[in-house]
């Protein structure tokens, strides 16, 4: 039982390893796969509520809604799919305008500690400058911005997967020795 399970997660780790290195080299391919999955999925999303309104259209507004509903589903899909580049500038834009109003906000926060005579409101103040700038550059750069977001999420994947695999053989030199101590104390046991 013991064996089944760390092979199960070493093997789990080193797949989540792998795909954290796909992540870091080939972020722009991995980007546009995850975007034409989401186009498919819009698309089927939104053709069942439209071959549902040609069924039931004598229903009226519910089914002139599932319409509406549906071909705005179907319209993103195709979006999507016909420009790969679409999630690669969702992201980022999503990303920097979130990064935007947290610098704001942590401007805002320095000039308060200033006001209160504290010395550290300029630590505050640079790095709520820098998260805007960052949050500018994914704005203006938005495909190598989710190039850089795709990688650093690799990157963080890769060295928790190797911390995985590091535990695990941990886990299993000390399994070791304690099987070991069991074993010796239970033959010192049988021979009494």
């Amino acid at each position: 039982m013991v064996k089944k399970v760390y092979r199960m997660s070493l093997i789990t780790s080193i797949i989540l390893f792998l795909f954290g290195l796909l992540l870091i080299l080939n972020a722009e391919g991995f980007i546009k796969s995850i975007s034409a999955i989401i186009g498919v999925i819009l698309l089927l999303i939104g053709i069942f509520p439209v071959t549902d309104y040609f069924r039931y259209r004598k229903e009226g507004l519910i089914a002139l809604i599932g319409l509406i509903s549906g071909i705005f589903s179907i319209v993103c899909g195709l979006m999507f799919l016909l420009n790969e580049n679409m999630l690669m500038i969702l992201i980022p834009a999503f990303v920097g305008v979130w990064m935007i109003i947290n610098g704001i906000n942590k401007l805002q926060l320095s000039y308060q500690i200033k006001d209160s005579g504290e010395s550290s409101w300029i630590v505050t103040f640079i790095f709520s400058i820098l998260i805007i700038l960052c949050g500018g550059y994914f704005i203006i750069n938005p495909i190598s911005g989710a190039q850089i977001v795709t990688q650093t999420l690799g990157i963080i994947i890769c060295i928790y997967a190797l911390l995985d695999i590091i535990d695990c053989i941990m886990i299993k030199i000390k399994l070791k020795k304690v099987i070991k101590e069991v074993n010796k104390e239970s033959k010192i046991i049988s021979e009494q």
